[in-house]
């Protein structure tokens, strides 16, 4: 998938705040979520800012790394500059429609279940 396709994909499914070629910034489920990608590196992001990092307690990071083996998927839990976010991070040119799509959904539900479930969606692998 090339950027440009990314970009038009996501512009078309969700309420977008701003945008500029590489970086988008939308609302899904009345969450925020930047779409940042690099063609050069052929590397793509969504995040989502949750909480400040430093008010995630000790049992809270139990749960996210937790999270992050079992009920995170292909989102994950991640932190930078005091900050815990959902992210889906992947290479752009691997990517199809069906998966830009999970990870809108994905990336959304993981920031919506922080401090509930810790689940990205439905499926689960064990251990919880």
């Amino acid at each position: 998938m090339t950027q440009d396709e990314m970009e038009r994909l996501v512009i078309n499914h969700v309420d977008v705040i701003e945008q500029t070629q590489g970086y988008v910034v939308f609302t899904y489920k009345q969450v925020k979520i930047a779409l940042i990608s690099d063609v050069k590196h052929d590397r793509m992001r969504m995040i989502s800012p949750i909480t400040e990092y430093a008010k995630v307690t000790t049992k809270q990071k139990d749960l996210i790394m937790e999270a992050n083996f079992h009920s995170a998927l292909d989102a994950r839990y991640a932190s930078s500059n005091d900050t815990l976010y959902s992210a889906f991070i992947h290479p752009m040119s691997s990517l199809n429609k069906a998966d830009i799509l999970s990870a809108i959904e994905q990336v959304a539900t993981l920031a919506l279940t922080f401090d509930s479930s810790y689940s990205s969606g439905t499926l689960s692998f064990g251990g919880q």
